[in-house]
């Protein structure tokens, strides 16, 4: 089910106000506007899409309520303590796509590709301001490249979607680091400096699932 919400402080509301881990909220283009949503599935068979549009974006959406006034901006970076943070994850298509074309359902194809790197490394690293570490990243070969995923449940059950980007060249090293401070993302075999979040990649030797069933929700 699709849900309007009336502004992008509820959308911020919704996701950071008593949120020991804030929300990913989803962005994707749509007819030369943002649109932001936060998804919630109460079940395997229903997801709910709660959203809202936006003249501006950027990688996270800030809120803070202070003596009642409630302040919410746009962040590239989330390095202001007085903010609650959700990191916004770019979509490379509109996620209910599926449904509209006839396509398999959720259900069926729980996997989105996302339209950039930080948009893969924001939704592996969020869960780490609630003293959890970040979800592992995997990469398998295909054709000249590979493709870089990671598993996010969002029920208890082990119901979840893989979220996955295209890289033209296949990275040698074992880990990204990523600064909280400036948004640098790296490729590094190196975990000894401090002050960056490191996030694992693991090597697979083939996609477990098919490349060909993925692509085809961008067609």
């Amino acid at each position: 089910m699709i849900i309007q919400v009336a502004s992008v402080n509820d959308i911020a509301r919704l996701a950071c106000a008593f949120e020991h881990k804030p929300q990913p909220i989803f962005a994707f283009r749509e007819e030369g506007k943002w649109n932001l949503l936060i998804q919630f599935q109460l079940d395997e068979k229903r997801i709910d899409y709660f959203i809202t549009e936006s003249d501006r974006v950027d990688s996270f959406l800030g809120y803070r309520n202070v003596y009642g006034e409630e302040i919410v901006d746009f962040f590239k970076v989330a390095k202001d303590t007085s903010y609650i943070y959700a990191p916004i994850i770019f979509l490379k298509n509109i996620p209910f796509k599926a449904y509209e074309k006839g396509r398999p359902s959720l259900k069926a194809l729980p996997v989105e590709e996302l339209l950039d790197l930080g948009s893969l490394i924001r939704i592996a690293t969020y869960r780490i301001y609630d003293e959890e570490s970040p979800l592992p990243l995997f990469i398998a070969p295909y054709g000249s490249g590979s493709v870089l995923f990671t598993m996010l449940s969002y029920l208890e059950e082990g119901h979840g979607k893989v979220y996955y980007l295209f890289l033209e060249e296949s990275p040698t090293e074992s880990f990204i680091r990523y600064s909280s401070h400036d948004a640098s993302i790296n490729y590094t075999s190196n975990v000894d400096e401090t002050g960056f979040i490191y996030v694992k990649i693991i090597k697979l030797k083939s996609l477990p699932f098919n490349v060909g069933v993925w692509a085809s929700q961008s067609e």
